[in-house]
């Protein structure tokens, strides 16, 4: 079957360009919001995400009791199937995570719509926000029998592994899952068909899950049920998501945001030269 050039961009996406404009539009009404607003809207999206963790760890904590032979890695692998619901229930509910904002209100900023101190806001208060609601998902986890023990027995396999990281691994891992999501972010806004909104948010979230990187909200809403069970302390996980926020930041403004905004730059800056040696 032979697509129209409607029907192709619909399937595939606008032009850098395109998007680039469309990010800053959505960027202005990101960073234009209370601070209450996007606590709550933080809050929210930390409880949903906690929501496709527990599924996950239902898969990862039934798989490693299915046979001692079954480790970590091939019980998330089977786990990311079903975790990206949680990426489902944030962006097509319209809630929000704290690694969504390394694109959207980045180029507002940049193209000087906003204010930095906005966007250090927007990137505080959404981050709390999420910690906050994953914190809430974890205590109703962690009450006596609210859970069955296969998914407590995911939540500390998972923590046990990541608390054991030397901290460059902690940081390189989470450049990887702050790019995943940047290149999320990025199809999103780019991507109008929805059955490709709904391909690319389970693509990312299956990507980031199943090879096991290091996102703070994601790996918060799991760790926050698994250390006490294993014995760390606050501080050793707050270190950890300290490092792992960095490392998101790192990853999802630099090989992402920064790159893209150079390719737009390129593009424009080609055709102008192009146009003065037509005149």
């Amino acid at each position: 079957m032979t697509l129209s050039p409607l029907d192709q961009d619909e399937i595939l996406a606008d032009q850098p360009e395109a998007i680039v404009e469309r990010s800053a539009e959505v960027g202005h009404e990101r960073l234009d919001r209370s601070s209450v607003d996007v606590l709550i809207t933080g809050f929210i999206g930390g409880v949903e995400v906690s929501l496709g963790a527990l599924a996950a760890m239902l898969v990862l904590g039934a798989a490693l009791d299915l046979s001692p032979r079954v480790t970590l890695y091939p019980g998330l692998a089977l786990a990311g199937i079903i975790f990206p619901a949680g990426f489902l229930f944030v962006i097509l509910g319209r809630s929000e995570l704290f690694t969504e904002n390394f694109l959207i209100p980045v180029v507002s900023v940049l193209m000087r719509e906003e204010s930095w101190q906005s966007l250090l806001l927007l990137w505080l208060l959404s981050l709390i926000g999420n910690l906050v609601g994953c914190g809430a998902i974890a205590a109703l986890v962690s009450v006596p029998e609210a859970v069955g023990p296969p998914l407590l027995r995911g939540y500390e396999a998972y923590t046990q592994y990541k608390m054991q990281l030397p901290p460059t691994g902690v940081f390189v891992s989470a450049m990887l899952a702050g790019l995943v999501m940047t290149v999320l972010t990025w199809l999103v806004v780019a991507v109008r068909h929805p059955v490709g909104k709904l391909l690319v948010i389970w693509a990312a979230g299956y990507v980031l899950f199943a090879t096991n990187l290091s996102h703070v909200v994601v790996s918060a809403a799991i760790m926050f049920v698994g250390f006490m069970r294993l014995g760390y302390s606050i501080p050793a996980v707050l270190a950890w998501l300290g490092l792992a926020t960095a490392g998101n930041l790192a990853g999802g403004v630099t090989f992402v945001t920064f790159v893209r905004l150079a390719q737009v730059y390129e593009k424009r800056r080609y055709a102008r030269g192009g146009q003065g040696m037509g005149e």
